[in-house]
C-alpha cells in the first residue's frame, strides 16, 4: 500500500524550531508539491512548552517528554534544532535506531561525531541530512556535492560566521574598537552573552569541517584545522591594512595542492577588489573553486530564523521524496579519501602584514629588514610612523609570500631585540 503521509518529529522548539512551525503553517501546500506527498508536523518537543513563541499551534503536538518522538512508530523525520553534542547525539541516535531518518542543523555535533553518525544511518538504513549546519540559508552543501559534482574543487574560501563578520564590519566603517563593536552586536542581537565560539574561529571551524569533508571527499577532523580568532583584532590594523588596499574578514579556507589539504580559520587581510570583502554585516559568504566551472560565489544570511528554517525544511522536502521513491540513501558521505595528506599551518605559504612597535631610533628598519631577510622575506612595501623620541612607534610592513614557519621564527627574534617595544601583529594576506 502506497504511503499516504511523511510525518515529521521536531526536538528543539527555540528560534530555528519557531521558524520551521511557521513554514509548516504558512507554506503547507507548498512543501507538499514539492515534496510529491504531504508533510505534517505530527510532534514537537522541547524543555519548555508554555512559552509563546508567536506562531498559532495545536497543543495536542506540544511536549516535554523526547521518547514520545523518538518511540512513535508514525514518525519517519526527526528534526534536532537543540544543539550542544550529549543529549543531541543521544537523541539522533535512538532516531536512527528506530529507523528515523535525521535533520539537524547541530554543526558542531556533526563536525564531532561525523563517523558514528554515518555507521549508524548507513546501519539502519536512513538518512541524516545537514544543509542548516553551514552558512544558514545558503545552499551551500548540496550545491557543492551535487551542482559541482563533476567538479574538482580546488579551494574554499568563506565567511561563515555572521557575529565575527558583524564586528569586524562595524569596527571598519564605524572606526571603532572590538569591545565596542561587540557590545553594539549583542545589543542588536547578533552576538549571544557569551560569543566566544563565535569570536574564537571554533564555530567557524565546525563549520569549514563539514563543507571541506564533503567537498574534498576526505574526512577532516577538528584537530587538524587550524584555529584563530578575533578578540585581539585592533582597529589600528585595520586603518593601516587600509592604506595598502586591504579589508580585514574572518575567513575559512581549504585549499587542496600536490596532494595535500590544508583547512583554516584566521583573520584575514583581502584586496578590496575580492569578492569577499564587499560581504558585510551579518551576511556570509562561500567562494568556491573547481576544475571545470572556475570560481563561483554562494551569498545570503548565514543564520537567523527563517533563513534556517529554510536550509531545514529543503532538507525535510528533499528526504520525503526519498521516502516516497527510496532513491539515494546517505547523500553525504566522507568517502574515506584518507590519502589526502592534512598540510601543517607551518607549511603554507601566504603574503602576510606585520606591525613592529619599536623605539624611534636610528637602525630600526635595519634590524626588522635583516631579520626578516635571514629567513628569506622580502619587504613589499611600509608605513613608519613617528617620530617621539620618549615612546616607541608602529611600523607596519607588507610582505611578499613567504612560508609560515619562516615568518613565526623571524618574528621570534625581532620580538627579542632591544628595539622590540611590544610583540608584532601579523596577519596573513590574499590578494
Amino acid at each position: 500500500m502506497a504511503k499516504e503521509k511523511v510525518n515529521v518529529g521536531l526536538i528543539g522548539f527555540g528560534t530555528i524550531g519557531t521558524g520551521v512551525v511557521r513554514l509548516f503553517k504558512d507554506s503547507a501546500a507548498l512543501i507538499n508539491r514539492k515534496a510529491g506527498i504531504k508533510v505534517e508536523l505530527k510532534k514537537i518537543c522541547d524543555i519548555d512548552v508554555e512559552r509563546d513563541r508567536g506562531v498559532e499551534i495545536d497543543k495536542a503536538l506540544l511536549t516535554n517528554d523526547a521518547d514520545e518522538v523518538l518511540n512513535d512508530p508514525e514518525i519517519d523525520i526527526v528534526i534536532e534544532l537543540i544543539g550542544g553534542y550529549k543529549h543531541a547525539l543521544d537523541f539522533v541516535m535512538r532516531a536512527m535506531e528506530n529507523k528515523k531518518s535525521i535533520v539537524t542543523a547541530n554543526k558542531a555535533m556533526i563536525s564531532r561525531y561525523w563517523e558514528s553518525l554515518e555507521e549508524s544511518a548507513s546501519k539502519n538504513d536512513v538518512d541524516i541530512m545537514a544543509e542548516a549546519s553551514v552558512a544558514g540559508g545558503i545552499p551551500i552543501l548540496r550545491s557543492t556535492d551535487k551542482g559541482l559534482a563533476a567538479n574538482k574543487i580546488d579551494r574554499i574560501m568563506a565567511i561563515l560566521n555572521g557575529t565575527a563578520n558583524y564586528i569586524l564590519t562595524r569596527m571598519s566603517k564605524a572606526q571603532i574598537s572590538f569591545d565596542e563593536a561587540l557590545k553594539e552586536a549583542q545589543q542588536k542581537g547578533f552576538a549571544e552573552a557569551d560569543p566566544t565560539l563565535d569570536i574564537e574561529g571554533f564555530d567557524s571551524m565546525h563549520k569549514i569541517v563539514i563543507l571541506s569533508t564533503i567537498a574534498f571527499h576526505r574526512r577532516v577532523r577538528e584537530e587538524e584545522v587550524y584555529v584563530e580568532g578575533i578578540r585581539d583584532v585592533e582597529y589600528m590594523d585595520i586603518q593601516f591594512a587600509r592604506q595598502f588596499g586591504y579589508v580585514m574578514k574572518l575567513l575559512a579556507i581549504a585549499e587542496k595542492n600536490d596532494g595535500e589539504l590544508n583547512v583554516r580559520v584566521h583573520p584575514t587581510f583581502l584586496g578590496n577588489r575580492h569578492l569577499l570583502t564587499s560581504v558585510d554585516y551579518e551576511y556570509n559568504a562561500v567562494a568556491v573553486r573547481g576544475d571545470a566551472v572556475g570560481d563561483t560565489l554562494f551569498y545570503g544570511k548565514g543564520a537567523g530564523e527563517m533563513p534556517t528554517a529554510s536550509a531545514v525544511m529543503s532538507d525535510v522536502i528533499f528526504l520525503a521524496r526519498n521516502i516516497v521513491s527510496g532513491k539515494e540513501k546517505n547523500p553525504y558521505s566522507s568517502k574515506k579519501n584518507e590519502e589526502l595528506r592534512i598540510k601543517e599551518i607551518g607549511d603554507i605559504e601566504s603574503k602576510y602584514y606585520m606591525r613592529f612597535t619599536v623605539a624611534d631610533k636610528a637602525g630600526v628598519l635595519s634590524e626588522i629588514s635583516g631579520a626578516l631577510g635571514k629567513y628569506n622575506i622580502s619587504i613589499e612595501s611600509m608605513i613608519q610612523k613617528g617620530r617621539n623620541a620618549k615612546e616607541s612607534v608602529p611600523v607596519v610592513i607588507m610582505c611578499y609570500e613567504s612560508r609560515e614557519e619562516d615568518v613565526k621564527k623571524a618574528l621570534e627574534e625581532i620580538d627579542k631585540l632591544d628595539i622590540t617595544r611590544k610583540k608584532t601583529v601579523v596577519y596573513r594576506v590574499i590578494d
